[in-house]
Order: structure tokens, then C-alpha cells, then sequence
């Protein structure tokens, strides 16, 4: 094994331990938050608290995919760009989530998220698609 690949590895090794602390601390503080809403009196959810909690899901979800994605580049050396899609997909939905706490957002805000929706979803399908085609031959 050359330096450049040791080095390679050892990288992906702290990325990926980097991702494993912050993806279970993200775990941790949805659980805490829920827990908190649920058990300290009054126990009624406002909206921007549910979509606060969704977002921090979805965060979780996002750590996840990567976690994926780390761990087939060192175990095959390929990057599956599905997964990035999805991950792409997973974040910008939750923007969407996130951005009725933060507030009305302009049109061309929209209009550019649309946008992006559109084309991760138009890729994403494209591609799984070209895969299940390549299969079946």
C-alpha cells in the first residue's frame, strides 16, 4: 500500500468517525428534544416545534446516507451517485421543512428550490432507471 492510499485511508477513516459522532449526536438531541416536549407539562407541540423536530430527522437521515457513502468508497472505491442524489434530495426537503420557521421566503427562493427538486428528482430517476435497465439485459 503506497503513502498516498494509506493517507486516503486514514482520511476517510477521520471522516468518517468525524460523521459518526456528530450523526449520533444529532440522534441524541432528537430524542432529548422529544422527550422533553413529551414528558414536561404542557405536552402540547406547537408547529414550529414539530417542523424543528422533522428537520432534526431529517438531519439524522442525511448523516446516515453519508455514513453509507463513506463506507462503500473505502470498501469499493466507487461513489454511488444515487446515494448522493438522495442524500441531495433528503437535505434540500429538509430546507423546505425548515423554512417555514424561518420565515416567508421570496419567489425566486422558491422558484430555485423547485428547481433543484425538480432536477435531483428528474437525475435520480434517470439514473435508478438506466441501473434497473442494465440489469434486466
Amino acid at each position: 500500500m503506497t503513502y498516498i492510499e494509506r493517507f486516503q485511508n486514514a482520511i476517510l477513516a477521520i471522516l468518517a468517525w468525524t460523521m459518526t459522532l456528530v450523526t449520533l449526536l444529532v440522534t441524541v438531541d432528537v430524542i432529548y428534544s422529544l422527550a422533553k416536549y413529551l414528558l414536561l407539562p404542557p405536552a402540547n407541540l406547537q408547529i414550529n416545534e414539530l417542523l424543528s423536530f422533522f428537520g432534526s430527522i431529517l438531519l439524522v437521515l442525511i448523516g446516515v446516507e453519508l455514513l453509507e457513502t463513506f463506507k462503500n468508497f473505502k470498501k469499493d472505491k466507487t461513489f454511488n451517485v444515487l446515494i448522493a442524489l438522495l442524500v441531495a434530495l433528503i437535505a434540500i426537503s429538509r430546507k423546505v421543512i425548515i423554512m417555514e420557521i424561518e420565515g416567508d421566503p421570496n419567489e425566486m427562493e422558491l422558484v430555485g428550490i423547485s428547481a433543484l427538486i425538480i432536477a435531483l428528482s428528474v437525475g435520480y430517476y434517470l439514473i435508478n432507471r438506466s441501473g434497473s435497465i442494465k440489469e434486466k439485459s
